[in-house]
């Protein structure tokens, strides 16, 4: 997510011809955010995002062996 976070403010820098740092700070939080939410989902267990699979549970115990 660094290397993300340089690639777009290089970017940001090398097209950008006025002095305004916001946008060079903004974008590159922005990406390095939603990845990190992302790889986030992608682990239910270990993350601040906790996914329960209440769908799952609720299927399995009408056809659950007694």
């Amino acid at each position: 997510m660094l290397f993300i976070a340089v690639a777009c403010n290089m970017l940001l820098g090398y097209s950008e011809r006025r002095n305004s740092t916001l946008d060079l700070v903004i974008l590159p939080v922005v990406v390095s955010v939603s990845f990190f939410l992302i790889a986030d989902i992608d682990s239910p267990r270990l993350g601040i995002i906790r996914v329960l699979p209440q769908n799952l549970i609720a299927l399995a115990e009408p056809i659950k062996p007694h």
